[in-house]
């Protein structure tokens, strides 16, 4: 596979390609172990950010602010947050970035463990967890600064829409956010007792994460290869996202 590297040119057809085959490996992984997801990125997904990092069409983290705003899904990541619950629906997670610097990242979890029966299942509550984050340029670097959290147990037959997850932003950001900035605290007691604990502990840990440096690998209009990290000191992580609008 690291024949990938070899040439320097890389033709729009090539570009295509490589992308479809990042799609189709991370395609309906079964993202358990954080460990392994590493170890698939050093042994099967490196070589593909490796050539696509070297073609990135936009270098500038200012020109990269056109191509980012809107809203993404993570369909494949090492950062613990995204699977730091089990059972996250891939087709209900966004990432939503706004021209105003203000961005957020919601996911629908199916919590509880199986149950006996499909009828019982169906009474089961979604989670429905978001993370509202503040980005910004410094020193020609990207920047997130998270800065609340929320939650809703919800009937899990209604899907999570983009529609309803806007609305939820939204009305979050206008009545919660911009009123109270000066006085955020992110360790507010998250209502965590329905989920198991090394979850719950889990989810806790990382969306207290006070900021974090990202960098876009590659980004254009569909797709964005993200490094991420906390902390010099700390690995850093890596997310492959589509374009959702």
């Amino acid at each position: 596979m690291f024949d990938l590297l070899l040439k320097n040119q890389l033709s729009a057809p090539k570009k295509v390609k490589f992308k479809n085959e990042i799609f189709a490996r991370v395609q309906g992984r079964n993202l358990k172990d954080l460990n392994d997801e590493i170890d698939f990125y050093k042994t099967e997904l490196l070589p593909y950010f490796i050539k696509l990092s070297q073609h990135n069409p936009v270098f500038s983290v200012t020109e990269q602010l056109r191509l980012l705003v809107g809203v993404w899904t993570p369909i494949w990541s090492t950062i613990s947050f995204h699977e730091s619950l089990p059972q996250r629906i891939q087709e209900q997670s966004f990432q939503i970035f706004q021209q105003d610097g203000y961005c957020g990242s919601v996911a629908r979890y199916i919590i509880g463990k199986e149950p006996d029966s499909q009828n019982f299942q169906s009474r089961l509550p979604a989670y429905d967890f978001m993370l509202i984050q503040k980005y910004e340029v410094q020193n020609g670097r990207w920047y997130l600064h998270n800065i609340d959290r929320f939650q809703a147990f919800e009937n899990r037959e209604i899907p999570l829409t983009l529609e309803s997850v806007y609305n939820w932003f939204n009305n979050k950001i206008n009545t919660k956010v911009r009123l109270n900035t000066p006085k955020l605290n992110l360790t507010k007691a998250l209502q965590l007792e329905n989920l198991e604990a090394n979850h719950a502990n889990e989810l806790k840990k990382t969306s207290l994460v006070t900021s974090q440096v990202f960098e876009h690998l590659y980004i254009d209009n569909d797709l964005r290869l993200v490094k991420t990290q906390t902390d010099a000191s700390h690995l850093p992580s890596y997310t492959i996202a589509v374009k959702r609008q």
